[in-house]
């Protein structure tokens, strides 16, 4: 019955998602009733579908959440898998990239070890459109890829033509809208289409002709899609549906039209992504973090308490079977021998009641020591747990900034090797290898830079030097790539400035990294404004930029490994994501300080800026 309900309520929830409620919601008191803990997992994932459907997030995850941690506690793996997709997808229309990999990447471990092919794909499906999200294109292409492959082998129509409709999506990124609009058109005309993958694709198709400034064909299928989404409940799509029209209809002077649409538009982003449904998810996440913890916590105290149980047994058995000697002992012996003899027995006794007192000193020393096992334990299966994720990234940017960039060397030497290539075209290919080649440098060098600080290989010598004609040296090496820019660097030091105690190789490297992101985020034809001066104690050097600035979010995980920010390079640059994580720790390493501001002096545009202070030198300390 259970089942039945829940199998039902999948089966209309694309259309009628306020009835899978109350299908699945009938379900969910029957599973309760009669402790049918799998059943009851089923029903909350089928109400949260639902939700997710009408893009009521903090409920759709509320009811995840509490589905995901049913189904860890009773092993149902399949089930597992399943919900964290799920929530994966939540986090992913959030715009909340790097958690939504965390869990379609813990999704596709389960699905791979259980061979579960089909929501395997699905796990790859997802995994692509999030790389599209953070503009990987070449990763998102060979996700979906692979995904329709093995979607064509178990004969998914359906998921066939929404994997197609994504790989449109990264071919209109790449500017390529013939082969975007083809690969629309084709997923259209596949058969079983549902409703939400059609209107997302005649969305998709109106932005192509917006674009083409074919505005009469963008609105009809504008029009086309939001009725769909009105059938479908679906906030997300109408919010979507409305941002394009009200573009549409301002460029038809339907001026009227257009506020009418762009209001909607706010009110329906407001109510999806506003702050205070960002801080409900953020409480519903970090609740079922800590009931993970606790249920982790009450196994090990469960564990411990069995072995304080059986130790105290083991205990008071070896007591009594020693008094039972002993008694016996007395007895046997108070029959045959003199007083002085049984003297000597209680003093026999006396001294086993010291041994396993003693015995018990040293097994309550043993537990104490299994105790402190434990807690160290704990801290190695987190540390564990932490370098596994740390793996899991560093595989991740592997497999992206690695993997493709060799095949595309392997393309172009093969253009060269075969003679396909026109002479002509030859310094062309050659320079993109040095290029790709560069880049793949770049990357393996920061992972070696990382790895040796952090393990303690990388050695400082800290000598007395001028910083300013370093800071000039840098600024002549990134000159040309500046000038291609259009950008101009505006230098200026103080002539007070003193010298400074560092490194001088790993202030270059610091150096290196501030100034090459000024240059890689400033927009074509602006300033980079670079100042030198005393502070106290301290050299200061500030690189300030006219960017879009670094938001506070942003500001937060500046630092750290493998940062992904919102802000992308303004000229096509590749970033390893590793550059002011080596920065930091290079300072810190050298007593100095470095962090980052949005805003600068007031004679200076808004935009970032960092800073880095080092330590000057003392009197009497020479080179």
């Amino acid at each position: 019955m259970v089942s039945a309900l829940n199998e039902y309520s999948m089966i209309i929830h694309e259309t009628y998602p306020d009835s899978t409620r109350s299908f699945a919601g009938r379900a969910l008191k029957i599973a309760d009733s009669l402790q049918d803990w799998k059943g009851k997992a089923q029903s909350l994932n089928c109400i949260g579908v639902s939700y997710f459907i009408q893009n009521n997030y903090e409920k759709a995850l509320e009811y995840y959440l509490n589905a995901l941690s049913l189904r860890e506690k009773i092993g149902d793996m399949k089930g597992v898998a399943g919900t964290l997709n799920n929530v994966g997808m939540v986090y992913r229309d959030r715009k909340e990239y790097s958690t939504a990999l965390s869990y379609y990447f813990r999704a596709l471990h389960i699905n791979d070890s259980l061979k579960n092919r089909v929501f395997y794909v699905r796990n790859l499906n997802n995994i692509g459109v999030t790389y599209e999200n953070l503009n990987y294109f070449d990763s998102a292409l060979t996700y979906h890829r692979r995904s329709i492959e093995l979607k064509r082998s178990l004969g998914d129509n359906v998921g066939i033509a929404s994997t197609m409709r994504n790989i449109g999506r990264v071919y209109i990124r790449l500017q390529r809208s013939n082969e975007a609009e083809q690969t629309f058109r084709e997923a259209l005309r596949m058969p079983s289409l549902s409703k939400q993958v059609r209107a997302m694709i005649l969305l998709d198709l109106a932005a192509l002709y917006e674009e083409r400034n074919d505005i009469p064909t963008a609105i009809r299928h504008v029009q086309e899609s939001m009725t769909l989404a009105e059938e479908l409940h679906s906030a997300l799509l109408q919010q979507n549906g409305c941002e394009i029209l009200a573009r549409l209809e301002s460029r038809s002077n339907q001026h009227k039209q257009a506020l009418e649409h762009y209001q909607r538009f706010i009110s329906l982003r407001d109510s999806l992504f506003g702050e205070s449904s960002t801080r409900r998810l953020a409480a519903l996440q970090t609740n079922y973090e800590i009931d993970r913890q606790r249920a982790q916590i009450e196994l090990l105290t469960k564990e411990r308490e069995l072995q304080t149980f059986v130790r105290n047994g083991f205990i008071a058995g070896f007591l009594l079977l020693a008094v039972l000697l002993g008694v016996s002992a007395i007895a046997y012996r108070n029959k045959r021998r003199s007083n002085q003899q049984l003297r000597a027995t209680n003093e026999e006794i006396l001294r086993q009641q010291r041994i396993v007192e003693e015995q018990a000193v040293e097994i309550q020393l043993s537990n104490t020591a299994l105790s402190e096992k434990n807690v160290e334990l704990e801290r190695t299966n987190t540390s564990l747990a932490t370098l596994n994720t740390e793996k899991n990234e560093i595989m991740g940017i592997v497999a992206h900034d690695l993997k493709n960039p060799i095949s595309a060397v392997r393309g172009l030497a093969d253009m060269l090797h075969t003679g396909i290539a026109e002479a002509e075209q030859i310094p062309i290919i050659s320079e993109q290898i040095v290029h790709t080649a560069d880049r793949m440098l770049d990357l393996v060098k920061n992972l070696l830079d990382v790895n040796r600080l952090e393990s303690g290989g990388m050695q400082f010598h800290p000598v007395v030097f001028n910083l300013q004609p370093l800071l000039e040296s840098t600024l002549w090496q990134y000159e040309a790539a500046a000038q291609q820019k259009g950008i101009q660097f505006d230098f200026h030091a103080e002539p007070a400035t003193p010298d400074i105690f560092a490194d001088e190789q790993a202030v270059m490297q610091v150096l290196d990294n501030i100034i090459s992101n000024a240059v890689k985020y400033s927009p074509h034809g602006k300033n980079v404004f670079v100042r030198l001066q005393p502070s106290k104690n301290a050299v200061r050097v500030e690189v300030h930029d006219e960017g879009e600035g670094i938001s506070e979010e942003d500001r937060k995980k500046l630092f750290g490994k493998f940062a992904r920010l919102s802000a992308r390079p303004t000229g096509g640059e590749h970033s390893t994501g590793l550059g002011l994580s080596i920065v930091k720790k290079m300072v810190d390493a050298m007593n100095g300080k470095v962090w980052c501001e949005s805003t600068s002096a007031e004679s200076l545009t808004t935009g970032a800026a960092f800073i880095v202070e080092l330590p000057a030198a003392k009197e009497g300390i020479t080179q």
